[in-house]
């Protein structure tokens, strides 16, 4: 059964950063996509590292994450995979080599959650 969680106020996001919230015992990303707050599990698909620590850095901007482990990019939004495994801590690899980061596994979408704003407060349904 889904439930509502509270992450913080409209203000704590205003500054179009990602930023790590748990809600309830579940690390996620929440960041503002244009006028639109999104939220997504703090896990890449690959092979379930943070999307905001590793050795790339964290890497957010126009509403995409970029894994700091293999480079795989997703639109917050919508958890659509947008590159899967084009390179390793932040750098870019041959086109020949992303098979091999990938490690047999195939392209995969974030899990995302809805965000809900009811005045001030910002709500995140798990």
């Amino acid at each position: 059964m889904p439930s509502r969680v509270r992450v913080g106020s409209v203000a704590d996001f205003a500054d179009g950063k990602l930023h790590v919230v748990d809600a309830a015992g579940t690390s996620i990303v929440v960041g503002l996509t244009g006028d639109s707050l999104c939220a997504a599990r703090n896990r890449c698909p690959h092979l379930g590292f943070s999307l905001t620590s590793g050795p790339g850095g964290l890497r957010y901007a126009d509403g995409q994450v970029v894994c700091p482990w293999h480079n795989s990019r997703f639109d917050l939004a919508s958890g659509e995979n947008l590159d899967w495994t084009p390179g390793f801590a932040g750098r870019d690899m041959p086109r020949w080599s992303r098979r091999m980061i990938a490690l047999g596994r195939k392209p995969s979408p974030l899990t995302t959650y809805e965000v809900m704003v009811e005045g001030d407060d910002v709500y995140v349904e798990l």
